[in-house]
């Protein structure tokens, strides 16, 4: 009996050979295919299997440690002026070193899928091999979530080969820092946790700067925001001036983004009835499941685009420490500190305080968008769409169904 390679696929993640035996001892020449398995065509190598990765690099580990201690503006900027001058943007994520090995001959690796399921369904991350390197650059992953990943290439011939998935973990840490390439202090509105310990969900509405008039998003930095993010709609916060500046007149991204224009003043300015009326437009936009992704901006995503998502995460329950801190984390992008010292912002919390006294901070950013027009009803369904649904305990599922509590 002899056999020859027919053919090569691949099934269930191996690459297969088709082999013809030929078995000259029977009385009839009989002529059958079977299946050999033979070695993976990729080696998966880091992360390995259940591994847990970070994405916040050092330096915004320490300085969200430093705002958790309430340090002083002018602490900040001592911990900030050394650091940008070798780092001028701090708000860019770190970007992991996905590796693997080669064990079969002739395939060549494009790159990693990363999924949150393992069938690869739905949306799913794109990171392309580094050049004549079985590794790529890994960013921007939402935080404490659970990915699976393989790396995906052809044969000699052409054909798709794929190395089997494995698991990985990200860590618990916020904000989720996303890297658009070449634009600055962007990052997920969501992650933080409320009052009862759900989060708001992440991948919903990202923050970030404008990004083509004084920062210009590469092209790739654009496919990222489109392909990999997902964002169907851009919520942009500027004024007339300030698009009559822009080389696109409203929107850096494809015509098959919506583009919502919303000009918006910051601080205790939203307060005023145009900025009220405009506020609440932004409300019912983000509101829109046919609107999400979204990627909302004004110019350095600092000011007026800090005070929309402190008023909608304020609403959602974030604590009011937390609203503060992710506000003050502006500070790591390059558009100078952002500070709870400041007049400006002093002037928020005051004005919010002047609509529900000596309440919650939840409180005071539903009262405001109640005078703005917003109802009782898109309030609960804010809550409802922004909000993780609440895991049940051991506790409760026995209950619910009529078993003996310990």
């Amino acid at each position: 009996m002899f056999g020859y390679v027919d053919t090569w696929q691949r099934i269930d993640n191996c690459v297969i050979s088709s082999v013809t035996l030929k078995m000259n001892s029977l009385p009839e020449k009989i002529n059958q295919k079977i299946i050999v398995c033979s070695r993976e065509p990729f080696e998966l190598v880091f992360p390995g299997q259940d591994e847990l990765i970070m994405q916040h690099t050092p330096e915004q580990d320490e300085f969200s440690e430093l705002l958790a201690h309430g340090h002083s503006v002018q602490r900040q900027d001592e911990w900030l002026a050394p650091r940008r001058q070798t780092q001028p943007d701090l708000s860019l994520p770190m970007a992991n070193v996905f590796k693997w090995g080669r064990h079969v001959d002739g395939v060549e690796a494009h790159g990693v899928e990363i999924s949150d399921n393992p069938e690869f369904q739905g949306l799913v991350f794109h990171f392309l091999a580094e050049k004549e390197m079985d590794e790529a650059l890994v960013h921007s992953l939402k935080t404490n979530a659970t990915y699976y990943w393989r790396v995906v290439g052809t044969d000699e011939q052409s054909r798709p080969v794929n190395s089997s998935v494995s698991c990985f973990h990200t860590v618990d840490e916020v904000p989720r820092w996303v890297h658009v390439e070449g634009v600055s202090n962007v990052r997920d509105m969501g992650g933080w946790k409320v009052k009862d310990g759900r989060r708001v969900r992440q991948g919903l509405v990202y923050r970030g700067g404008e990004m083509r008039c004084h920062m210009t998003a590469t092209a790739e930095g654009l496919r990222f925001v489109e392909e990999e993010l997902g964002v169907k709609s851009l919520l942009d916060l500027r004024g007339q001036n300030e698009l009559a500046a822009d080389p696109t007149h409203g929107s850096a991204l494809s015509p098959q983004v919506r583009w919502y224009n919303t000009p918006v003043d910051p601080y205790a300015d939203c307060a005023t009835d145009a900025s009220k009326s405009n506020y609440a437009k932004a409300f019912r936009i983000c509101l829109e499941p046919a609107n999400l992704p979204l990627y909302t901006h004004c110019w350095g995503g600092a000011d007026r685009t800090g005070t929309l998502v402190f008023l909608l995460n304020g609403a959602l329950g974030v604590p009011e420490e937390e609203l503060i801190r992710d506000y003050e984390l502006t500070s790591l992008a390059i558009w100078g500190t952002r500070s709870h010292e400041t007049e400006q912002f002093k002037g928020l919390l005051t004005f919010l305080e002047s609509l529900a006294p000596g309440e919650t901070m939840q409180a005071k950013t539903i009262a405001y968008w109640k005078s703005a027009g917003i109802t009782d009803d898109e309030l609960s369904r804010l809550q409802e769409l922004f909000l993780e649904k609440k895991e049940k305990s051991v506790l409760e599922i026995k209950n619910n169904r009529g078993l003996p509590l310990p």
